[in-house]
């Protein structure tokens, strides 16, 4: 037998890891000192294991799919840490939540629009309904019970980094109660709030003159009937191509206010959906067979997904794709149509397929052809108190009005963000605004954006970036646990240099048309801010942090304090002390002694 005993400090052989064989490895704390007498300048080395954590605070707005994925996902990589969600509503779900007009549902595929961690097997429907959805990430967060980290009614209304002691400081409001406010204090502030969630009504002269029910998509009323109703609908976007064919039927007269032209075309994957792109209900066989073969569905995913995934060439300028979506666009919408007017005033002349986000509207042009329906092309003049004015000056009277005139794209924040001796809301007054990576911001220390400026919006789920979004930001809220960071901010320069690589690049995609589109704002004018290239090529991006593109300012002072001590955690908790040769039983623990 080889001899393991292990004298240490005190002198003394102890057992460790439970085994009588004493083990030759050190496993209490060295006692070490600071350094009172700094070499060079005032550094003082820190008597701490390389490795070991500190408690991180972090805030994070809105509790839609990016506040359920991070928080799902930070308690399971991460320990000393708090988190505090604070939630405008009253409960989670974010947009699914809010937008409950007739014929709200997701224009990617059910399969497509859920969590890679929690996957649902009985979807009803190739797209699902808003309230489906809703119910899908409500369930998530009560089985996971993700609940216990979120403040419903508290929305956030002013947030300041304070330089001196390194962290945010977030002014709340409670209950909608501007006299009801408090402040709150992290070393992150993270804005998962979204850019759907900020809708806005129409600017034309009259509009509140109106004495009838007026309702946006967004904020819908659900004691609302419209039937036997006249209604006017203004706005042909992505809700107002929902609304429109739910309620024809149910109407006595409809005025619809197409404000620009628009592209409708086949639902996203096509290939998988119903005859001519449409929805389509599963079976109970089928949804049995995705239960019972977990395989199987992960296959019908992957091959929807995959579809998704091709359809960035036909975003790029006179590829055979893009000529081939146009041509097709034209032919359907022709055949629908059928009426020459309608022709002329709804296909879009000046931009291609895809400068708008794509619009599946199933039943949509149908709808417009009805003998019910009137349509009216550009603005209207003015609102009166019994219905509107048409630009030949004709009054209509009407009963209801819809305003489907979508929400503020600007991706400016809707209240002050204060750090570096400026407000971070003044960089969305100009047509130069930059943005990184679609989540961050140039010198905006500790903050992150779920969904920002230049992210892929165009196309494809948004939930596998929310994914990848959390992956990426946990890998930063590690890096800083362990390293002594006070501060992570985005470079100026990087910003800068990536915005103008993504802005001569857009210029190459029908996205830079001259259409009013949600990418930018609205403002025919603006440049799009949507990521340079194809969802695989973001993903890709975002798999790792470029900390180049990143300043640093370390509590200590030294960008290597973090090493401490001389010692690493690994030394101490237990773990694998010869790791590097491999593990045994794939545990990463320490063995007990080899006796021979």
């Amino acid at each position: 037998m080889i001899e393991t005993s292990q004298t240490l400090m005190n002198g003394s052989s102890v057992p460790v890891n439970g085994h009588s064989n004493p083990v030759p490895i050190i496993r209490s704390e060295p006692v070490t000192k600071t350094n009172s007498t700094p070499v060079a300048g005032d550094y003082v080395v820190r008597d701490v294991l390389m490795g070991t954590k500190r408690k991180l605070n972090i805030i994070f707005m809105g509790m839609g799919c990016s506040g359920i994925n991070f928080a799902h996902h930070l308690f399971k990589r991460m320990d000393k840490v708090e988190l505090t969600v604070y939630e405008k509503n009253n409960a989670v779900g974010g947009t699914w939540f809010e937008n409950r007009y007739p014929g709200c549902a997701c224009d990617i595929p059910s399969v497509c629009y859920q969590f890679t961690w929690a996957k649902k097997p009985d979807w009803s429907q190739y797209y699902s309904g808003s309230k489906e959805i809703h119910e899908y990430f409500d369930d998530i967060a009560e089985r996971y019970d993700l609940k216990k980290y979120v403040k419903f009614q508290h929305r956030i209304v002013n947030a300041e980094w304070l330089e001196t002691v390194g962290k945010w400081k977030v002014t709340v409001m409670r209950n909608g109660d501007p006299n009801d406010t408090f402040d709150d204090y992290a070393d992150f502030f993270l804005h998962g709030g979204g850019v759907l969630n900020n809708w806005r009504w129409p600017e034309i002269k009259g509009l509140n003159t109106f004495k009838g029910p007026m309702v946006h998509t967004a904020n819908w009323d659900q004691s609302l009937d419209l039937t036997g109703k006249r209604v006017l609908n203004i706005g042909v976007g992505s809700s107002g191509v929902q609304v429109i064919p739910t309620i024809i039927n149910k109407v006595d007269k409809l005025f619809v206010v197409a404000r620009s032209p628009v592209w409708i075309t086949a639902g996203f994957a096509p290939a998988y959906a119903g005859p001519d792109g449409e929805n389509f209900h599963y079976s109970s066989e089928m949804k049995n067979r995705f239960k019972t073969d977990p395989e199987f569905y992960l296959r019908y995913c992957k091959a929807i997904e995959s579809e998704l995934n091709v359809r960035f060439k036909l975003i790029l300028n006179d590829t055979p794709e893009a000529i081939a979506a146009k041509k097709f666009s034209i032919e359907e919408m022709s055949r629908k149509l059928s009426r020459k007017e309608l022709i002329d005033q709804i296909i879009p002349k000046n931009f291609n397929v895809g400068c708008r986000r794509p619009t599946p509207g199933n039943g949509f042009l149908e709808a417009l052809t009805h003998e019910k329906t009137t349509v009216f092309t550009g603005e209207i003049p003015e609102i009166t108190p019994a219905g509107f004015i048409d630009k030949n000056g004709v009054e209509h009277e009407v009963d209801v009005i819809i305003c489907a005139t979508g929400f503020d794209t600007s991706f400016r924040p809707q209240f002050p963000i204060i750090a570096n001796g400026r407000n971070f809301q003044d960089d969305f007054t100009s047509s130069e605004m930059q943005g990184y990576l679609g989540l961050s911001a140039p010198e905006v220390p500790n903050y992150f954006v779920f969904i920002g400026a230049y992210g892929p919006l165009g196309h494809g789920s948004v939930l596998p970036m929310v994914e990848f979004y959390t992956d990426y930001i946990l890998q930063v809220l590690e890096k800083v646990q362990v390293e002594g960071i006070k501060k992570i901010q985005v470079k100026r320069s990087a910003a800068k240099a990536f915005c103008e690589h993504a802005d001569k690049f857009l210029l190459r995609t029908a996205w830079s048309g001259p259409c009013s589109s949600w990418f930018k704002g609205g403002n025919t004018q603006q440049k799009p801010v949507l990521w340079p290239g194809s969802r695989i090529h973001y993903l890709t991006v975002l798999e790792k942090p470029r900390y180049e593109d990143f300043d640093f300012e370390y509590w200590s002072g030294n960008p290597f304090g973090y090493l401490g001590n001389g010692f690493s955690t690994r030394e101490y908790d237990g773990r694998d002390l010869t790791w590097y040769m491999g593990l045994l039983h794939e545990k990463d623990e320490q063995p007990p002694p080899l006796v021979l």
